[in-house]
């Protein structure tokens, strides 16, 4: 049975590696290369998150040559910036779900 478009969104963005790299776009657009030290993974890890994001349309890539860097969607910005927000405000209540045992 196919996902409905809710469940799919939240499956992009609900891997923790997919999460950091968003966080870290909405500061600057970045090349794979300072992702992957920021993140302390590895590049073809990297890629295979990269690409999710991309066919999601949740980050755009510029490239120059040998260089691509990624930047987040702007629409993707505004959904993820009230998020953060909300998880620093109200994080603690999430762990009393039964739901994300």
């Amino acid at each position: 049975m196919a996902k409905n478009p809710e469940a799919l969104f939240l499956t992009a963005v609900g891997d923790r590696h997919r999460m950091r790299i968003l966080n870290l776009l909405i500061e600057k657009p970045m090349s794979v290369k300072t992702l992957s030290k920021s993140l302390k993974i590895e590049q073809s890890n990297l890629s295979h998150h990269l690409k999710c994001l991309f066919d999601c349309k949740f980050v755009d890539v510029n490239v120059k040559g040998r260089n691509r860097m990624y930047s987040i969607n702007p629409s993707i910005k505004k959904i993820i910036a009230p998020f953060n927000s909300y998880i620093r405000d109200y994080g603690a209540y999430l762990k009393t779900c039964k739901e994300s045992s």
